[in-house]
């Protein structure tokens, strides 16, 4: 994203004006977008390829992975996934955890195929995965413990016992966040009470920076997903107890608030531009909520019928698509709902001088902010009417900085009022808003 300097004619007074645009959606729960019945009785994990448009879903129970396209339509299926359980990706693969195998099957984005499988060892299980600081990292069951590994894509290296002397009573579920790429959080899952420890791996290797049992005291246990919060300053759990997703700092893992949910959440996701969904498994009008940042009241709820797969919720980066996969409570086909949620806020300020001279360069300066991260590239277009141009002429584009913030500068060619108007269109996210500023010209 280009970054902008915020620069202001200090001797001229300052006109300050808003628009904003309303998010739209209310809290009733509502019916999924669209729902397809997949060929599969079991997920273990589900992620979104937002460049292909497709969906991966590892299966358990048929040792495979099942790739889909964004409307649930079987593109290809991927044998002999020994176990399929966890799930990551990074620019070029994905990769597919098989504790069955005692491996990691590498598999790609492009031609869909598996280019390699890198054995971790006799009696080491993959379970879970993350991609973070250029590296695969995996948490691992042994015939005693669970343990952290890591593997490096530079020749395929290999490093075991990446957590020291510190061991789990199962491989460890792992979550990590391109807004923190040095950072990964780990979580004991199905025991109580809860277990967390976050990791700098920015060098490589795991460095321990927090460790909680039962973190702030919750009482909470029973964890089967967890997720970084964009800047990676909280970590968002969903468990069996208490029936609410839990937050916490990742300094410390201390409280850091909750996202209300109808009953005890099994998912939880981060979109990259922050907003976070829980869902539970269980009858309820409510199955899946989505929250904006650090907000504990739902904007938008779901009833998708049928329980929602334990880690079954995954957004698309880019087309604000949520993904979701339930199945009925006795068993049987697994079913992908596809939710397009509502759209957030905008506020546009503008700061302008009150007056200004003809054929003389005039500043506006401009903040555009959202409840959720404005995406990098994004720019606003201006518009000038005057006396010359009754209909309005264009200025130009400006981009918005990595702070929010804008830059335009004009030469106004006549005297008297003139109006401009800064329009950001939106986005797939984001609803777009309009605001304007008169200034008085002078000769």
């Amino acid at each position: 994203m280009p970054v902008g300097r915020l620069t202001r004619r200090g001797a001229l007074p300052i006109v300050l004006l808003s628009a904003v645009a309303l998010l739209g959606a209310g809290n009733a729960p509502a019916v999924a977008d669209s729902s397809v019945s997949l060929p599969i009785s079991s997920a273990s994990d589900i992620v979104v390829d937002s460049v292909y448009q497709h969906l991966f879903i590892s299966d358990a129970a048929d040792s495979s992975v099942l790739v889909t396209d964004y409307d649930g339509s079987v593109v290809t299926e991927i044998p002999s996934q020994s176990g399929a359980a966890g799930l990551a990706m990074d620019e070029d693969f994905v990769y597919v955890a098989l504790p069955s195998a005692n491996a990691i099957s590498v598999i790609n984005r492009s031609t869909l195929q598996e280019i390699t499988r890198r054995p971790t060892g006799v009696g080491i299980a993959p379970q879970h995965l993350a991609f973070a600081a250029g590296k695969l990292w995996f948490g691992y069951d042994t015939s005693l413990q669970g343990k952290l590994g890591s593997l490096d894509r530079s020749g395929w290296y290999m490093t075991l016992n990446q957590d020291g002397n510190h061991s789990w009573k199962s491989a460890p579920l792992l979550a990590s966040s391109s807004g923190a790429p040095g950072m990964l959080a780990a979580g004991a899952p199905g025991q109580s009470p809860t277990e967390l420890q976050v990791y700098d791996v920015s060098s490589g290797t795991a460095v321990s920076t927090a460790y909680a049992s039962d973190p702030g005291s919750q009482g909470g246990g029973n964890v089967s997903d967890m997720a970084l919060a964009l800047d990676g300053k909280d970590v968002v759990t969903a468990s069996a107890s208490p029936q609410y997703a839990q937050v916490f700092r990742t300094s410390d893992l201390s409280v850091d608030g909750n996202y209300a949910t109808s009953g005890s959440p099994n998912a939880v996701a981060v979109s990259p531009d922050g907003r976070v969904a829980t869902g539970i498994a269980g009858p309820a009008s409510t199955d899946l909520s989505v929250f904006l940042p650090g907000n504990s009241t739902a904007v938008q709820n779901y009833d998708l019928s049928d329980d929602l797969v334990p880690a079954g919720l995954a957004w698309d980066p880019f087309n604000n698509r949520l993904f979701a996969l339930t199945q009925p409570s006795g068993g049987g086909p697994v079913t992908l709902h596809v939710e397009t949620p509502a759209k957030a806020d905008t506020t546009m300020e503008l700061q302008v001088p009150a007056t200004a001279k003809r054929n003389r360069p005039l500043t506006l300066n401009g903040t555009l902010s959202s409840p959720i991260a404005i995406p990098d590239a994004t720019d606003v277009s201006v518009t000038r009417t005057d006396s010359a141009s009754p209909n309005g002429i264009t200025v130009g584009n400006a981009g918005v900085s990595s702070l929010n913030t804008f830059t335009i500068t004009d030469i106004p060619p006549v005297a008297g009022v003139v109006t401009y108007t800064v329009t950001y269109a939106g986005d797939n996210a984001h609803n777009g808003t309009t605001a304007t500023a008169t200034v008085q010209v002078s000769k």
